[in-house]
C-alpha cells in the first residue's frame, strides 16, 4: 500500500513475535495512514475515530493471542529521511528569505 512509518509488535505466550505496520502512501493524501498486518491479511478500513495504536493492539492481542510487550518504533528508513529532508528544506528557505530581503 505504501511506506512503512510505524511498526507495532507484541509477544504471544509460545514466544513469536507478530507485527502490525502503519503504513502512509504519499502519492494521494499525505496524512492517511494504513494499518496492515504483516501475518494475516488485515487492514481495516480508517473511516472510525479509534486510535490507530489501539486497533493495532487490539488485533494483535485478539488475532494472534500477542498481548504482552507490545512496543513502538519508528520505521528506520522513514526516520532517516526526516532528519536529512528537514534541515535541508530549513536551509533553502533561510536562503530563500534571505535572497528576497535583499531584492
Amino acid at each position: 500500500m505504501g511506506t512503512p512509518v510505524r511498526h507495532f509488535t507484541a509477544t504471544a505466550a509460545d514466544g513469536r513475535e507478530y507485527t502490525v505496520r502503519i503504513e502512509r502512501d504519499f502519492r494521494y493524501d499525505p496524512y492517511r495512514d494504513f494499518v496492515v498486518c504483516a501475518h494475516c491479511d488485515w487492514s481495516p478500513s480508517l473511516l472510525t475515530t479509534r486510535r490507530i495504536d489501539d486497533m493495532a493492539a487490539e488485533h494483535l492481542a485478539s488475532a494472534h493471542g500477542a498481548g504482552g510487550g507490545l512496543s513502538q518504533r519508528e520505521d528506520e528508513g522513514f526516520r532517516k529521511a526526516r532528519l536529512i529532508v528537514l534541515p535541508v528544506v530549513a536551509v533553502l528557505l533561510i536562503t530563500l528569505f534571505v535572497w528576497l530581503g535583499n531584492s
